[in-house]
């Protein structure tokens, strides 16, 4: 008899845990050793207090208008490293997203925008587990419903919500728990390619960026500079020509394009 082989991690959101409000979902599972090490975890909460964002900015959240979660992965792959986890949650995103009926554009290296405003940003950050093994942590907040005058005014012409952007008449706005299955669904699938490494969907990540040949700017040391995408590393860092010709690889830029 053939003894059963154990899956090589756990489906994403093989566990689930509803909050009504708390202060951040990832700082929720970062505290808490057993939702650390329960592979697949998904925490869901209504309302978050304390937001977090990339590079420590707040995250703002308007009440039951927005799908909050944090996603748990023990890699085993060679996929853990760099962006690369949260290129596959964007992706996820964007792909979920065009199942819903919409047509969004992704922008290194994890906002997913709507009408070129964002409508979608994750926060992956990373952990020691038990015996030394790492353990990704993924934050997504995305907004549903609502409006841009649900978010404070300084924000209003760089969010968006899949309310305010629409459908076809005929469809109308998607509900909450569409918009999670939907999700669920795509990072399940966009997860286990990664551990493959990045390679396994940079090309499709890439497609939806429309980032090759921009002309971008950015900051680097205080100080403004500019130019041309070729592409991304193997790594999934921005590869970026100067004007005089030189390539530079960025590591942790803002990415603004024209």
């Amino acid at each position: 008899m053939t003894a059963a082989i154990s899956p090589l991690f756990q489906p994403v959101g093989s566990h689930l845990i509803r909050l009504e409000s708390c202060d951040s979902t990832n700082t929720r599972v970062m505290e808490d050793p057993a939702w650390l090490e329960t592979d697949g975890l998904v925490v869901r909460a209504r309302h978050q207090t304390a937001g977090r964002g990339r590079r420590g900015r707040a995250f703002v959240s308007t009440p039951g208008h927005q799908l909050l979660m944090t996603v748990v992965r023990h890699p085993r792959g060679p996929g853990g490293e760099g962006p690369a986890a949260a290129l596959a949650a964007g992706l996820a995103a964007a792909l979920a997203l065009e199942d819903l009926g919409f047509a969004p554009e992704l922008k290194w290296p994890n906002d997913v925008l709507l009408g070129g405003k964002k409508v979608c940003g994750i926060l992956v950050e990373r952990k020691t587990g038990a015996g030394g093994r790492p353990r990704l942590v993924i934050g997504m907040g995305m907004n549903v419903l609502g409006t841009i005058q649900d978010f404070p005014e300084h924000l209003r012409g760089l969010v968006t919500t899949l309310q305010e952007q629409g459908r076809a008449p005929e469809q109308g706005t998607p509900e909450m728990e569409q918009v999670f299955k939907a999700l669920l669904a795509r990072l399940g699938e966009t997860l286990d390619h990664l551990e493959q490494g990045v390679s396994a969907i940079l090309p499709a990540w890439v497609r939806r960026a429309r980032l090759v040949n921009r002309q971008v700017t950015w900051l680097e040391d205080g100080v403004p500079q500019r130019g041309q995408v070729l592409g991304l590393d193997e790594s999934g860092f921005p590869k970026v020509q100067v004007s005089d010709g030189t390539v530079k690889t960025l590591l942790s830029a803002d990415l603004e394009w024209d």
